[in-house]
């Protein structure tokens, strides 16, 4: 049996991090890309330093098409427009597509 490889979306997310944690402790399944927004902080930062787990060698990008010729689906904790955006490219390529974003707007403390 081949491990599974996964792509999280939302990676610099407190469940992306969360994510990355699971898959590194996931017997079978390993860590294929780490994609967040265009213009995040976490972009080029190694996926497995920002889940506190050091260094993995995956780097946070912006694109995912390269990493979903290399994975076999994607885990996606992002925005209602990312998601259905990601939901198009994953489709085309046959992948699985796990998706866990909600509608839910972001607070604001005062």
């Amino acid at each position: 049996m081949s491990e599974m490889r996964l792509i999280v979306a939302g990676a610099g997310g407190r469940m992306g991090r969360t994510l990355i944690k699971a898959i590194a402790d996931i017997d079978g399944v390993v860590l294929a890309g780490a994609v967040e927004a265009a213009g995040s902080a976490v972009i080029g930062r190694d996926a497995g330093e920002l889940a506190g787990l050091g260094p993995t060698g995956i780097k946070v990008e912006v694109d995912p098409e390269p990493l979903l010729a290399k994975a076999d689906g994607l885990v996606d904790f992002t925005i209602p427009a990312a998601t259905l955006a990601f939901a198009e490219i994953v489709a085309k390529r046959g992948l699985v597509h796990v998706i866990g974003t909600t509608a839910s707007r972001s607070r604001t403390t005062s």
